[in-house]
């Protein structure tokens, strides 16, 4: 083989081993509905040299209502009185849907649940516990 061709195949393989060691990195989350609010859906949050890229689609929400995405860094339930951090304010479309796909300034670690208010009456509608 040549000299030349040897050197792309070593830096080609390098690059597969880093993309299949990041996404080995990837957390996914289930929300829990609180309340019997009917709200459910998923977050994978995907850990970055700056932070944190959160991608969550939800179901059940309430058409038009605002709701707010909160990060729990001291609590697996979305607890009351822990330590919280706004990661995006959103409403749901008329179907009730709602996506949304935002970056944290936080490491994987300070995430152990993402929790969803409505920010009318500030009820807790869903929970998701992060494990990894």
């Amino acid at each position: 083989m040549r000299p030349h061709l040897a050197v792309l195949v070593v830096l080609a393989a390098c690059l597969v081993a880093s993309v299949a060691v990041a996404a080995n990195d990837r957390v996914d989350a289930t929300f829990d509905s609180f309340a019997a609010s009917g709200v459910s859906g998923t977050a994978m949050l995907d850990p970055g040299p700056n932070g944190v890229q959160i991608h969550a689609a939800l179901k059940g929400l309430q058409p038009g209502v605002e709701y707010v995405a909160l990060v729990y860094s001291q609590s697996t339930t979305c607890g009351e009185g822990t330590s919280s951090f706004t990661i995006v304010r959103f409403q749901a479309n008329p179907a009730g849907i709602a996506t949304w796909n935002e970056k944290v300034a936080k490491t994987l670690p300070e995430i152990e649940s993402i929790g969803i208010r409505d920010v009318g009456t500030d009820a807790l509608v869903a929970c998701a516990t992060v494990t990894q």
